[in-house]
């Protein structure tokens, strides 16, 4: 490390290489002991696709960040029709994978320095098409075609920008990444696939009403409407949120 000064005593110098020193460490140590398994924590994959798990940490305002190491990978316990590759990481799911099949993925990093482990679901779109993380547009759905249209809609409105239905019947809604980051509603949810309806039930914040919802997919089920069964502040009467898979 090169560092630059007009003038440093002697015993300064040696306290300034000392804390230099262990500054350009830091980072690589805190990256280490902060690391977890993703991009995706659980990791859901569709049955008949494949997945990428790397071993990852947190950085300020942003994405994760792939860790810098040598990692073995492998699934615990055995579960049929899931497989990954020791050196890669990729996760292959058959075609005829059950929805809800479940595992552990198994991260060991540099030789056992630290050990990660994060839970892995199967997903089938015919049993659950909710599954994923989806955005909420500032465009509304209205009338009886449900016509997408520009529109004024409020974030709050929605209670955040970002929603997620997991495999596990639980969602999260909020903002994930940078300075507003945060959860603003979240809970267990039922689905009723030949209702077309999805009911929540929010575990969080405390007290907070459950809701129903109708729901329609469009473009091949990357477009979800969400109409609301009762009265939503910020959305017109025969309106719906625009969510686009992200």
């Amino acid at each position: 490390m090169k560092t630059s000064w007009a003038w440093i005593g002697h015993c300064g110098a040696c306290t300034v290489i000392v804390a230099a020193a262990c500054l350009a460490q830091k980072p690589n140590e805190w990256a280490m002991q902060n690391a977890q398994i993703g991009p995706d924590s659980p990791i859901e994959v569709r049955a008949g696709s494949s997945y990428a798990a790397q071993a990852m940490y947190p950085v300020p305002d942003g994405p994760l960040f792939p860790l810098k190491a040598k990692v073995e990978w492998s699934i615990a316990p055995p579960a049929k029709g899931i497989s990954i590759d020791g050196n890669s990481g990729k996760i292959s799911v058959d075609a005829d994978a059950p929805h809800g099949a479940t595992t552990i993925i198994h991260a060991i990093v540099n030789g056992g320095r630290r050990k990660l482990e994060t839970r892995l679901y199967v997903y089938r779109p015919e049993e659950n098409p909710l599954v994923g993380g989806w955005h909420v547009d500032t465009h509304v759905a209205c009338g009886e075609g449900q016509e997408i249209r520009a529109g004024i809609v409020r974030p709050r409105a929605l209670h955040g920008t970002d929603w997620k239905f997991h495999v596990d019947q639980q969602f999260w809604v909020g903002k994930e990444m940078n300075i507003a980051a945060g959860t603003w509603l979240s809970g267990s949810y039922e689905l009723d696939v030949k209702a077309t309806k999805v009911k929540l039930t929010p575990s969080w914040p405390e007290k907070k009403p459950v809701s129903t919802w109708s729901y329609l997919l469009k473009d091949g089920g990357k477009t979800l409407l969400l109409h609301p069964l009762a009265t939503q502040d910020g959305l017109e009467p025969g309106c719906s949120y625009v969510l686009y898979l992200r």
